[in-house]
C-alpha cells in the first residue's frame, strides 16, 4: 500500500460528526477498491501489456472501414462511402459509421469528439467560354453533437440562432452578369458565400467536442448538422457530402 495521510486530525474534545471520519477513510477504501497509482508498484514491474485496454479510460470508437478519395466521392459518393447532407432546413443526423455510436456506458465524465470533412462543390468552375462561375456556398451549416436525442449546445459551431440571424443574398448573386463575349447571363442562386451564422465553404474540416456526465446504461451519440434554409449544395445541384469522419466517446473512469 502507498503512503496515505489522514485529512483531519480528530481530537477527543471535538463534537463527533461522521463526515471527517469518512473523509479520512476514503483514501484507504479507494485503494482497496482498485484505485491504485504508481506508488503501489515497484519501478519497471508493470508494463502496458499487463493491463486491459480499458484499464485507464474506456474508449468507444466509430469510424468507417473504407472511405474513397475526393474524386471517388464526387464521381460515385455511394461507392466512396460518403454521406449526403439533405437540402432542407432543420437538424439532421446520420446512421453511418463515424457519425453515430450506440454504446453501453459505465457512467460518469466522458469526452465526446467528432472530426470530419464536409465537401460542398468546388471553389469555382470554368465554363467553355472562359466565364468563371463560383460554386454555390449558401448560408452555411450549424454543426453539433447530439446525446440521446438532445443537441449539446456547448459543442455547437455556428451562431445557433437561425431565428434571429440576418440572411441576405449578396448583390452579385442576385443580379445578372456578363460573360467574356459581353452577353448577359443569369447566375445560379447563391453562387457566392452569403451572410449568415453558419460555417460556409467548399471544403470544411470540422471538429466538435464537449465533456458531459453520462448516465449508466445505453447511450447514443450522433453528429447533427443543420443546412441553413437548405441552401448548401454542390455546384451541380446535388447534395453536399461528408467524406472522411471519426466519432469517439472517451469515458474518463476506471
Amino acid at each position: 500500500m502507498s503512503w496515505r495521510y489522514k485529512l483531519y486530525s480528530i481530537q477527543p474534545e471535538q463534537v463527533v460528526t461522521i463526515d471527517p471520519i469518512n473523509d479520512n477513510f476514503v483514501p484507504f477504501t479507494d485503494e482497496f477498491s482498485g484505485g491504485l497509482n504508481e506508488h503501489n508498484f515497484p519501478t519497471g514491474t508493470i508494463t502496458r501489456d499487463h493491463l486491459a485496454e480499458n484499464a485507464g479510460f474506456i474508449l468507444h470508437l466509430s469510424q468507417p472501414t473504407n472511405i474513397g478519395s475526393q474524386d471517388d466521392g464526387y464521381g460515385d459518393p455511394v461507392a466512396a462511402n460518403w454521406v449526403g447532407i439533405q437540402q432542407q432546413d432543420g437538424w439532421q443526423a446520420f446512421g453511418q459509421a463515424g457519425l453515430k455510436k450506440i454504446f453501453i456506458a459505465k457512467g460518469g465524465p466522458a469526452w465526446l469528439c467528432a472530426s470530419f470533412n464536409i465537401h460542398c462543390g468546388k471553389d469555382r468552375t470554368q465554363e467553355t467560354d472562359e466565364t468563371t462561375i463560383y460554386a454555390s456556398k449558401g448560408f452555411g451549416y450549424l454543426v453539433a453533437l447530439r446525446l440521446n436525442g438532445a443537441i449539446l449546445h456547448e459543442s455547437l459551431l455556428g451562431s445557433g440562432d437561425t431565428g434571429e440571424d440576418g440572411y441576405q443574398q449578396s448583390a452579385v448573386s442576385k443580379g445578372a452578369f456578363f460573360d467574356s463575349e459581353g452577353l448577359e447571363r443569369q447566375p445560379e442562386p447563391l453562387r457566392l458565400p452569403q451572410c449568415g451564422g453558419g460555417l460556409s465553404g467548399a471544403r470544411l474540416p470540422i471538429v466538435v467536442d464537449t465533456v458531459v456526465e453520462l448516465v449508466p446504461g445505453q447511450n447514443t451519440v450522433e453528429v447533427a448538422i443543420m443546412n441553413i434554409k437548405g441552401s448548401m449544395r454542390n455546384h451541380d445541384g446535388s447534395n453536399s457530402r461528408i467524406g472522411k469522419r471519426e466519432l469517439f466517446i472517451l469515458e474518463m473512469v476506471r
